[in-house]
């Protein structure tokens, strides 16, 4: 079994899926109101336990085993009363967050994957640690994560809110890369620079199967059809008797025995929508949302790439239900959502009427096969609308100007597979052909994998002009970022001028802040984060 591994995305652990996650507060538990706003349970939850050891910082964290065996359990893990004033006061009370949750993970129903996943947030800077740069703090942060993750055999992910510590968390990893992937092949690991390449590029668009939200417990195909068969009260063993069948011809029986029924409480595309509408995130659509693409294509049917995308500050347009909010960053979904469950396409006769009524769809997948690397990743190549994009791709291209269209991820070496998208298609299989790997391990390979592509593909200054990032910074960068910042505080009268507004694009990107700090007003009075949900 592959090594724990430490990840690195964007989003909110409020809507984040894992085993268990760090709820920052102090000695006196006391806690920012945005997490008691959003966490109904907490007070309750914080009174049922015995803190006199908490609160005499004997005890630095305390899992909150009250907490709903459903959902992902909080750990309060205490900050120094008296605020932070360096680095390594962190460390012992970061260690302490993991020994507790994962004491406490034996008594819980955990994730399905090989190890346990814990989240945790930007720990340690808030208001108490306003001087401390951010750079220092991520330095221990990440050491100890790395550390407490191999001795405890759980899987860390850290979830950022601010994009200049996620973008400066990727450049301390890939200072050390060999160790921050050292589960992935050689051949895994120059594939994922290859792929991130293109990505930074923006020549790589995601194309996600029912793989990608099954890391947040949606269910496969044949899990979804064996949930709706059970929603319905159709008969029992039906799945037994269907499971010869294709699956949409699967699809189709369910359907017509349920709408049979002369009084269903709710239509068919509502018991499906139920059935997949899963309220949080797992780490394979957090990572893909911070893939650098303008576009994405699912044939999913739930919403956990757009949420993923909105917490990682990259909303999505989603199409065709939502083409008048124009955010400049789209997500195609060919087969229906849950935001509309009479567009769900499931059965045959779903797909033989999807072309009559969806031909402009169609249309913008081939035209992103034709103009973009598609990365497939999260299902088997076996869907029959995609076969049918692809042959309309093939007789519109002359046979001497085909060329590969995309990258698929599967878990498993398949030589029929390979041999059929031969030219067309790499198939990149996590597992290694002589290695016996388990469908599970698979699926943690390709997190990894996909871990090592958005940071690699990520930008990795948008850190360099923010407050408090200089910390650990060589002195050339501090040269250049002194440099850098003399000129954005040299050229305020200049800010009408279209050249200059240019210039304030690129160093915002970089992490000067608003438009404030380009006008010569101080960033240092307002550049102290709110404690939020990161």
């Amino acid at each position: 079994m592959t090594a724990p591994h430490v990840f690195v995305t964007m989003g909110s652990l409020l809507n984040f899926k894992c085993d268990a996650w760090l709820l920052p507060t102090d000695a006196r538990l006391r806690f920012n109101p945005i997490w008691t706003d959003a966490l109904q349970d907490l007070n309750r939850a914080v009174a049922a336990h015995e803190t006199t050891a908490f609160e005499r910082e004997s005890e630095l964290a305390v899992a909150s085993d009250q907490w709903p065996v459903q959902d992902p359990m909080p750990v309060l893990t205490a900050v120094p009363l008296a605020g932070v004033r360096n680095a390594e006061e962190l460390r012992p009370r970061f260690r302490a967050f993991f020994y507790a949750a994962a004491a406490s993970l034996s008594t819980r129903t955990l994730l399905d994957r090989p190890h346990p996943l814990l989240a945790v947030p930007f720990f340690g800077t808030g208001h108490g640690a306003g001087g401390i740069y951010r750079g220092d703090i991520l330095h221990v942060l990440l050491h100890e994560a790395s550390t407490a993750s191999i001795e405890l055999g759980v899987d860390v992910v850290f979830v950022f809110h601010d994009p200049a510590a996620y973008s400066l968390a990727q450049q301390q990893r890939k200072e050390r890369a060999l160790e921050s992937w050292s589960g992935l092949s050689s051949r895994l690991q120059a594939t994922a620079i290859d792929l991130a390449e293109k990505a930074s590029h923006g020549q790589v668009v995601p194309f996600m199967g029912a793989g990608v939200s099954m890391s947040a417990g949606a269910p496969s195909w044949k899990g979804l059809l064996k949930t709706i068969a059970s929603a319905g009260q159709l008969p029992s063993g039906l799945d037994e008797s269907l499971r010869h069948l294709p699956v949409l011809d699967q699809a189709g029986i369910i359907k017509s025995l349920y709408e049979a029924d002369p009084k269903p409480t709710k239509s068919f595309g509502e018991l499906v929508a139920e059935a997949v509408d899963v309220k949080r995130y797992g780490l394979a659509p957090a990572l893909l949302a911070v893939l650098p693409s303008d576009a994405a294509i699912t044939l999913n049917y739930d919403q956990l790439f757009e949420m993923a995308s909105i917490d990682a500050r990259s909303p999505r347009t989603v199409i065709p239900d939502d083409i008048s909010a124009n955010t400049g960053r789209w997500l195609l979904k060919l087969h229906g959502s849950v935001a509309n469950p009479e567009s769900i396409v499931l059965t045959r006769d779903d797909y033989l009427g999807y072309n009559a009524s969806r031909d402009a769809l169609s249309s913008m997948v081939k035209a992103h096969l034709l103009t973009h690397h598609l990365l497939f990743v999260g299902f088997g190549l076996t869907d029959t609308h995609f076969h049918e994009i692809i042959f309309d791709v093939r007789r519109a291209i002359p046979a001497e100007q085909q060329k590969h269209f995309g990258t698929v991820l599967t878990l498993h070496n398949d030589k029929l597979q390979n041999e059929i998208w031969k030219g067309q298609l790499d198939i990149v299989p996590m597992a290694e052909p002589d290695e016996a790997c388990s469908d599970g391990e698979a699926a943690r390979l390709l997190e990894i994998f996909l871990d090592m592509l958005v940071a690699y593909s990520s930008d990795s200054h948008s850190f360099f002009l923010a407050p408090h990032y200089s910390g650990g910074m060589t002195q050339e960068d501090l040269n250049l970022r002194k440099q850098v910042l003399d000129l954005a505080g040299s050229n305020k009268g200049q800010v009408g001028m279209a050249a200059w507004q240019f210039v304030e694009k690129s160093l915002t990107s970089m992490g000067s802040g608003t438009r404030l700090s380009l006008l010569g007003i101080n960033p240092k009075k307002s550049c102290r984060p709110a404690l939020r949900p990161v």
